[in-house]
């Protein structure tokens, strides 16, 4: 349903950065065949999962209704480990409540925490209550992964077989797990989407693990709060972009 609707191209620009094409649409073509579940995005040589946001490609997409928009989740991951720990990160930004809990600034807290969910937690952070529980949760899923020979991942239900996955170590499992819990979610959201914006000419164009771009009409602006209350009852905090191009500097 997402690759359908195509995302409209300034075709210089586009040639410029990226391949030679005809009309004024470009089109994605998400694969979920991969590891984890989490999809893949590449067509003709365009990874459209990882489009640089520094080299001005973004600007060769463009709106075909009035203005792009994009809803990016805050602090993913640490959120979906929260629910999966049940830690209560509070209302606010999370971000923020590792700052306070690190006593550094908000930028250091966000590149320690990703180093920590990605690498293992740190000595100096170990007795703090989110990562005290983080790692039992670690030990209890290795435990089970040498014991009974796998895994199985929340909503899902995929099945991570110990003896199909090589150099496998706690804290990788964790990620694979993380990766295949954000799918699921992400897939939960996309189809409630997908029925919302059903006759709309708003359209969904792009999807990318943490964030959905849409093309807006702003005859629909209903629709926008509609979207915003959907990502509010899976208890997940959005910010947005929005402009002429997918360029949102």
């Amino acid at each position: 349903a997402v690759e359908r609707s195509g995302i409209r191209i300034d075709r210089e620009k586009f040639e410029s950065h990226f391949h030679p094409i005809d009309g004024e649409y470009a089109y994605t073509q998400f694969n979920f065949k991969t590891l984890t579940g989490r999809p893949s995005n590449r067509f003709k040589g365009v990874n459209y999962a990882a489009i640089s946001k520094d080299d001005g490609s973004r600007e060769s997409f463009i709106a075909s209704n009035d203005f792009l928009v994009e809803f990016d989740i805050g602090a993913y991951h640490p959120t979906l480990l929260g629910k999966l720990v049940d830690y209560d990160f509070g209302e606010g930004d999370i971000h923020a409540a590792f700052a306070e809990m690190y006593k550094v600034d908000y930028q250091k807290a966000k590149e320690l925490t990703f180093k920590q969910l990605y690498g293992g937690v740190f000595d100096q952070y170990k007795d703090l209550e989110f990562f005290k529980k983080v790692q039992v949760y670690t030990d209890d899923l290795w435990a089970q992964f040498q014991n009974e020979g796998f895994i199985e991942c929340p909503i899902s239900k995929k099945i991570f077989l110990r003896d199909k996955l090589d150099d496998m170590k706690p804290q990788k499992l964790l990620n694979y797990l993380l990766q295949n819990l954000e799918t699921s979610y992400n897939v939960c959201i996309l189809w409630e989407i997908i029925k919302l914006l059903k006759d709309k000419k708003t359209k969904l164009i792009l999807y990318t693990y943490d964030s959905f771009l849409f093309d807006f009409s702003k005859e629909e602006k209903d629709v926008v709060e509609s979207i915003m209350n959907l990502f509010k009852q899976y208890k997940l905090k959005i910010k947005t972009s929005y402009g002429n191009t997918y360029d949102f500097k």
